[in-house]
C-alpha cells in the first residue's frame, strides 16, 4: 500500500525464533472484520446518498470469503486447530491478512484521529518526538562516522577497543 509506513510486528522476533501464537489474534481479526464491514456499509449508504454516483449493489453475504473461512474453522476440533494454526503456510497467511488488515484500519482511522483534538494533540507530540529522535540518531551516526574516520586516519596502527580507550569512549 503506498503512502502507509507501518511496522506490524505482533510481539514476534524473528531473530530470536519464536513462535506467534495466532490464536489470541483471532479476536483482533474479528474484530477488524467488524469493523472493516462497518465502514463498508457507511461507505456504501454515503455513495447511495450522493447524487451522480451509482453505488453498487449489496450481495446477500456481506463478507462470503470470511463466512467461508469461519465455516470452516467454526467446525474444528481443538486439536484440528492447533495442528493447522503449528502449519507454517497458515501461519504466512494470517500474518500477511493481519499485517493488510491493520494497514487498511489505518488508512480509514487515521483521518478520524487527526481530526479530534486529542489525537492530533497526540499525534503533534509524536512527530515532535520523532524529530528529536531522528535528530540525535543522525548526530550519533555522524559521530560515529567521525570517530571511525579519524581511526582509519590516525590511528590504524591500533585496534578498535584501544582507540575508544585513548579516546575515553566506550566499545561500540
Amino acid at each position: 500500500m503506498s503512502g502507509i509506513n507501518f511496522n506490524f510486528n505482533r510481539g514476534v522476533d524473528p531473530l530470536l525464533g519464536s513462535t506467534p501464537d495466532y490464536s489470541a489474534h483471532l479476536a483482533e481479526l474479528e474484530q477488524a472484520q467488524q469493523a472493516i464491514e462497518q465502514q463498508r456499509q457507511s461507505l456504501l449508504k454515503l455513495a447511495q446518498n450522493t447524487p451522480g454516483t451509482e453505488a453498487r449493489p449489496a450481495t446477500s453475504t456481506a463478507t462470503p470469503i470470511w463466512d467461508e473461512i469461519d465455516a470452516i474453522t467454526d467446525n474444528m476440533s481443538q486439536a484440528e486447530f492447533k495442528a493447522m494454526e503449528a502449519d507454517e503456510n497458515y501461519q504466512k497467511s494470517l500474518e500477511a491478512l493481519m499485517n493488510y488488515v491493520a494497514a487498511v484500519q489505518l488508512q480509514m482511522i487515521r483521518p478520524r484521529i487527526e481530526a479530534n483534538p486529542e489525537g492530533k494533540k497526540l499525534l503533534e507530540q509524536h512527530l515532535t518526538n520523532v524529530k528529536f529522535l531522528r535528530k540525535a540518531a543522525l548526530d550519533d551516526v555522524n559521530k560515529k562516522m567521525a570517530d571511525f574516520e579519524d581511526y582509519t586516519k590516525n590511528y590504524s596502527h591500533m585496534s578498535w577497543e584501544e582507540y575508544l580507550k585513548t579516546k575515553g569512549g566506550k566499545k561500540k
